[in-house]
């Protein structure tokens, strides 16, 4: 296998990163730099690098530094995203046997929807998707969802700043069409799309709920617009929405 170039400097940010994490208290710059064996004028410009990125936080009183909330809350989403995956995984592995669909579990990132588990299809016709992927929110399934069955405040503000851009030549840019199919959505309990993302495929999704009854997530089958047709769309839309409500018990939703 061929050796992989490491870029230096940001294997020393995260060797700082992770040393600071192990520390009860914030460490100086000249602490830093001799306890790693790192050149001073390298680490002090890594640590400048790193506060003024919002990932440190530097203690006025006595120049030290120690990882910020932000940091913090980083290191918590993923996590969260790692419970979602560990709680929803054998149900999404039921939904895909039963339906020979190919299953996904997404999440909200700012204007996009993120798949963060995917189970393929175990029939003959296989979906190219894989988890990290990423699509505008407006023209995935799971995205749609997640937009419909946030506080409606938080979608109004969301849609005003998103750039609604054609995908393919059926993708709805509509806002108002937009509102009046999340309606559609809400009032059903699970949501859908057709040819919008990529032309062929479609898609029915379901809302995951937290234990605040907020919406954490997307659970959807992909596959042909032959196996995803309009008429049996309410069949797997309500197969998809009683999978959901399961992975929102495990989540302590309590529906």
């Amino acid at each position: 296998m061929a050796q992989r170039y490491l870029v230096p400097a940001i294997k020393r940010a995260f060797e700082i990163i992770e040393f600071l994490a192990k520390q009860e208290s914030g460490m100086g710059i000249s602490d830093i730099r001799r306890i790693l064996g790192m050149p001073l004028s390298s680490t002090a410009n890594i640590v400048y690098t790193l506060t003024d990125l919002g990932f440190l936080e530097r203690n006025e009183s006595d120049s030290s530094y120690r990882l910020s909330v932000k940091l913090l809350g980083i290191a918590r989403r993923a996590q969260d995203r790692l419970d979602l995956v560990t709680q929803c995984h054998g149900l999404l592995e039921d939904l895909v046997r039963e339906t020979e669909l190919t299953g996904h579990l997404a999440v909200l990132r700012d204007e996009q929807s993120m798949y963060i588990d995917r189970v393929p299809s175990n029939g003959m016709v296989q979906v190219n998707s894989y988890v990290g992927q990423r699509w505008p929110a407006y023209t995935s399934a799971v995205g749609k969802v997640i937009l419909a069955f946030m506080p409606e405040a938080q979608l109004e503000k969301l849609l005003k700043k998103m750039a609604l851009n054609k995908t393919t030549p059926y993708t709805i840019t509509s806002r108002a069409a937009l509102i009046k199919q999340f309606r559609t959505f809400r009032r059903l309990g699970y949501g859908w799309e057709r040819n919008e993302g990529e032309v062929g495929l479609g898609c029915v999704a379901a809302p995951v709920f937290g234990p605040g009854q907020e919406v954490v997530a997307a659970l959807s089958l992909t596959g042909t617009t032959h196996q995803i047709s309009p008429a049996r769309t309410p069949s797997l839309g309500n197969l998809a929405k009683r999978y959901a409500q399961q992975m929102s018990g495990r989540l302590g939703a309590g529906l």
